[in-house]
């Protein structure tokens, strides 16, 4: 991957050590709201400092581990866009679009009749997407994917098969968001704990598969992410211009989770596995990246 040559903390170590911090920055943050009922009342920005945990771990060792500048150079070498655009494009419109069209196939097939707005229209609401979408890149996306596919995924597949490296991330990433149920202040606690799982145990290989296809960028993960969020507000929360003329909510989570395990499987199939990280480049960076002995 891109700029992993001298990744420092590398391999398996580097990964644990990175999940154990983003886990206690991001488990202190959100206990506080357990504990203090009082601190509700700061709820969003709470969970919000939660959740920049990744972020701010990836940063912290980087500039530990790397010295003076760290932080800049491994921000830099997961952050790039140049000559991306197709798959930052992929990630950030295509993708979230056909996803979402997936879904109303099968909730039209498997539930009923979709009926867009009229009074508002529907593309009002639709027309909004690319500032909703960035203001999600910033609010919860970017936070969590430049630590989870910048930093701890990259480590993870020197020593593991790229399709366990994100099996493991899935459970490890769904894990960190199961304070969140004790909250009464996340609106993903209605959701079950099961189809959180299954959701990112889903969603993990085909981010993976965006971030190696861009060399290493994590934006097109970054954009996916984020428009995928959005495009479950557009269909499950209700606003002053809403698409649908009745909410979508029968079975989203259930429907949302079929889409991505069948995207998934396409992308690993197709990758015959290596979400395209073919094994002899894996086994030739590990190599390059083992640490000599002193």
């Amino acid at each position: 991957m891109k700029g992993t040559e001298a990744a420092p903390l590398p391999g398996l170590r580097g990964a644990l050590l990175f999940y154990a911090v983003t886990f206690a920055l991001s488990w202190a943050s959100w206990g506080i709201l357990i504990v203090v009922p009082q601190a509700l009342d700061w709820s969003p920005l709470i969970i919000l400092l939660g959740a920049y945990g990744p972020l701010i771990a990836a940063a912290v060792l980087s500039r530990i581990s790397d010295g003076p500048g760290g932080a800049r150079r491994w921000f830099r070498s997961v952050s790039g866009v140049r000559r991306q655009w197709r798959w930052i494009l992929l990630g950030g419109l295509v993708l979230p679009l056909a996803i979402a069209l997936a879904h109303l196939v099968v909730y039209r097939l498997s539930i009923g009749p979709i009926v867009l707005s009229g009074d508002p229209p529907w593309y009002w609401a639709a027309s909004t997407a690319p500032v909703n979408v960035f203001l999600l890149f910033w609010w919860g996306s970017a936070m969590e994917e430049f630590g989870w596919q910048g930093f701890a995924l990259p480590r993870l597949t020197q020593q593991l098969h790229p399709l366990v490296a994100c099996l493991i991330h899935g459970v490890l990433w769904a894990t960190w968001h199961l304070p969140l149920y004790l909250t009464d202040a996340w609106s993903g606690a209605t959701q079950p704990i099961w189809l959180l799982y299954g959701i990112t145990l889903t969603l993990a290989p085909l981010m993976y598969w965006l971030t190696r296809s861009a060399a290493g960028s994590v934006m097109p993960a970054v954009l996916l992410h984020a428009a995928t969020n959005h495009y479950s507000t557009l269909f499950t929360e209700a606003s002053e211009f809403p698409v649908f003329q009745e909410l979508l909510t029968t079975r989203f989570v259930e429907i949302k989770t079929l889409i991505y395990l069948a995207f998934a499987v396409a992308i690993v199939v197709a990758t015959r596995g290596y979400l395209g990280f073919g094994h002899k480049e894996r086994v030739t960076t590990a190599a390059s990246q083992e640490v000599p002995p002193t």
